[in-house]
């Protein structure tokens, strides 16, 4: 058979349709792959952007050998209604938040509690980590445990009785004139040091001298204000 010029021209005019086809089509299917793509890389991350912490992060101050500190709460909501998992969990053991398994749709509250059994003075740090549904968030932690307050004290000195039969002395100790709510049997010694004493009060002191007959009236009243 012949071929004319018109029969290679339409040859290859076809044969350019059919190539700019394929180009077409797999430009699609590049955009289509590409979009899937990147919804799945976003998708979480949009949510876990949508996610309210409040506070954003906790702090305790605790006392060691003292109660452990108050409770705090920590609030997570979010703008979408629908009902959603949520799961907590913590890296320390002195660290405990509750409850560890829960729902919500647009908020819900959980309780953080700390103990300081065991442990020494200084800064502590954990993460709470929350999960709500596909999404993870983090909460920082920061505990610090500090020494009791030092005793305070007084010290107290006096003229020795000199009855022969003088058995010791005694030390009566209170937080206002004239009432006194402990006693302190010292010996025979004309000087003490009266020891946990509270900063920030005032103590009044007497002192009484006794023997195998009985204890004598007080002496004068002194009083000193611990700072």
């Amino acid at each position: 058979m012949k071929h004319t010029h018109t029969d290679e021209a339409l040859l290859m005019e076809h044969t350019n349709q059919i190539t700019r086809s394929r180009r077409q089509n797999n430009y699609s299917m590049f955009w289509q792959v590409l979009a899937v793509t990147v919804f799945i890389a976003f998708g979480p991350a949009a949510e876990c952007l949508a996610l309210t912490l409040s506070p954003p992060a906790l702090t305790f101050q605790a006392v060691q050998g003292e109660a452990n500190p108050q409770n705090q709460t920590l609030s997570v909501s979010r703008k979408r209604t629908s009902l959603i998992a949520v799961t907590t969990s913590d890296d320390v053991p002195w660290l405990t938040v509750s409850p560890v398994t829960t729902s919500m749709t647009t908020n819900t509250t959980l309780a953080v509690a700390v103990t300081t059994s065991g442990l020494a003075t200084g800064s502590y740090n954990a993460t709470i980590t929350i999960k709500v549904g596909k999404a993870t968030t983090t909460v920082p932690v920061t505990m610090t445990v500090s020494s009791p307050p030092s005793a305070m004290n007084a010290t107290l000195a006096w003229n020795a009785v000199t009855d022969p039969s003088l058995g010791g002395y005694n030390i009566r100790v209170g937080t206002a004139s004239g009432l006194y709510t402990r006693t302190i049997p010292v010996g025979n010694v004309t000087s003490y040091t009266v020891d946990s004493l509270t900063k920030g009060t005032t103590y009044f002191f007497v002192v009484t001298s006794y023997n195998s007959a009985g204890e004598s009236p007080p002496s004068n009243e002194v009083s000193s204000s611990i700072y």
